[in-house]
C-alpha cells in the first residue's frame, strides 16, 4: 500500500510540477494514446507519461489530453483556490466540435453536489435508472451524499440542458484535491462532440472549449438572501442604537452588489484549444 500511495505522489508531482506556460492560441495540443480506457477517478498515474501540461496562463489552469477509440479524457489541474471555488460555485462547461469554427451546439456541463438522500434517489430516477424501494432504504441511512453529475448541452437549452439520457454515452468526471492543488479528470464519448466537420475519429482535430466561473441566478439568489439577512440585522441594531452612538449608520443598506461583482470567487474563465486527436501506435 506504502508504495502504491509514492507511486500516486510521484506520478503528481510530474504532473503538476512540470508544466511550462504555453498559450492555447500558439499551439494544436496533441493529444496522446491511450492504449486501455482510463479510470476516472482523479489519479494521477495514468497520465504519468505527461512530462510537460499545457498551461492557460488567464486562469492558471494545466491540462494534458488523451483519447482512445472511444473516448476523449482531459486531466486538468487548478492550484488556485479562488479558481477552485469558481468550479465549484458553477462547474464545468466542456464544448467540443470537430468543425473549423468555435461551437456551443454540444458540449457536457460538469457539476459536483452535495444532495439529500431523497435528491440522489430523483437525480437517479431522471437519469432512467430504476430505483428499487429496498436500495432506497439503503441510500435513506446516509444523511447526504457529495455527487458527480453531468448534464448534455445542446443548443436550444444551453447548460441547464436535460441530464443524459435518450441511449447517450455517458461522460464522466471525479475532483480530488491533492495538497493545495485541485485535480480534475474528464471523459467525453467521441460519439458526443458535435459534427459540423464530420465524424470525430482518432488522427482527426477537434475545438475543445473550457467555461467556467461567473455570476449565476443561484449565486445570485444566494447574495440576495444574504442581503435580506444582513437588512433585517442591521435594521434590529438600529432599534437599539441611539442617533448619538452610531450617526451616519444607514441602518439595514445590505451587501454592495458592486463588491460581488469584483469578487474574483464569481470571476469567469474561458480559453479554447486545438486538439489532434492520436491514432493507435
Amino acid at each position: 500500500m506504502k508504495k502504491i500511495k509514492a507511486i500516486f505522489t510521484l506520478a503528481a508531482a510530474v504532473v503538476i510540477g512540470l508544466a511550462v506556460p504555453m498559450s492555447a492560441k500558439e499551439v494544436v495540443v496533441e493529444s496522446i494514446w491511450a492504449p486501455a480506457p482510463l479510470t476516472i477517478d482523479g489519479a494521477a498515474p495514468d497520465w504519468n507519461d505527461v512530462v510537460t501540461p499545457f498551461t492557460d496562463k488567464a486562469s492558471g489552469a494545466q491540462y494534458a489530453v488523451k483519447n482512445d477509440g472511444e473516448n476523449l479524457y482531459i486531466f486538468m489541474v487548478l492550484r488556485d483556490a479562488i479558481g477552485r471555488s469558481t468550479i465549484e460555485y458553477t462547474g464545468m462547461k466542456i464544448f467540443a466540435s470537430s468543425g473549423t469554427q468555435k461551437s456551443k451546439d454540444a458540449g457536457v456541463l460538469f457539476l459536483q453536489k452535495t444532495l439529500t438522500p431523497d435528491q440522489l434517489i430523483a437525480s437517479l430516477e431522471k437519469k432512467g435508472e430504476t430505483v428499487t424501494e429496498e436500495r432506497k432504504a439503503e441510500i435513506r441511512k446516509q444523511k447526504e451524499y457529495s455527487v458527480f453529475l453531468e448534464e448534455a448541452i445542446t443548443p436550444k437549452k444551453g447548460a441547464e440542458g436535460s441530464a443524459t439520457g435518450g441511449g447517450l454515452a455517458p461522460a464522466l468526471f471525479r475532483s480530488v484535491l491533492k495538497g493545495q492543488a485541485a485535480v480534475y479528470e474528464f471523459k467525453i464519448p467521441l460519439s458526443r462532440i458535435g459534427q459540423s466537420g464530420g465524424p470525430v475519429q482518432p488522427g482527426g482535430e477537434i475545438k475543445v472549449g473550457f467555461e467556467w466561473g461567473g455570476m449565476t441566478k443561484e449565486i445570485m439568489k444566494n447574495i440576495m438572501a444574504d442581503r435580506a439577512s444582513s437588512g433585517a440585522m442591521a435594521r434590529e441594531r438600529a432599534v437599539e442604537m441611539t442617533t448619538s452612538d452610531r450617526s451616519g449608520d444607514s441602518g439595514g443598506s445590505g451587501p454592495d452588489f458592486a463588491a460581488y461583482s469584483r469578487d474574483k470567487r464569481f470571476s469567469k474563465h474561458s480559453f479554447w484549444i486545438d486538439v489532434k486527436l492520436a491514432q493507435a501506435k
